[in-house]
């Protein structure tokens, strides 16, 4: 794992407005506006978001980014949980790409930083 200055931005955004900022980067990618890819991860209502980034996620993923590689067993011991709920957290993670794994199985955040954006108004 080589560690890079890595952002995500992730927010609460409708279906359609995700598709066409995705047909937007599409056609500045062709035309070679594109310089450095910007990751990013919506969630289609603020339930969802909240309930992913809890604040004991974000508890953990600050642990998981400062320790770096870890296993999920010294991860429950750093945060003085349960083995079982830091498993299952670690998996949701994982899935909404929050938390990676290395080749031995070890887990990271690949993130510095989070940037949370969530509109008032539509």
């Amino acid at each position: 794992m080589t560690k890079q200055n890595k952002n995500i931005k992730m927010g609460v955004s409708k279906e359609e407005q995700i598709n066409q900022e995705f047909i937007n980067a599409w056609h500045r990618a062709e035309k070679g506006e594109i310089g450095v890819s910007e990751e990013r991860l919506y969630f289609i209502d603020p339930a969802t978001f909240f309930q992913v980034l809890s604040k004991g996620r974000i508890a953990l993923l600050k642990v998981l980014h400062v320790h770096g590689l870890s296993s999920i067993r010294e991860l429950s011991r750093l945060l003085k949980r349960d083995y079982k709920n830091v498993y299952h957290d670690v998996q949701l993670l994982k899935k909404a790409g929050l938390i990676q794994q290395d080749a031995m199985k070890r887990i990271y955040v690949p993130w510095d930083k989070i940037n949370a954006e969530i509109a008032l108004a539509a």
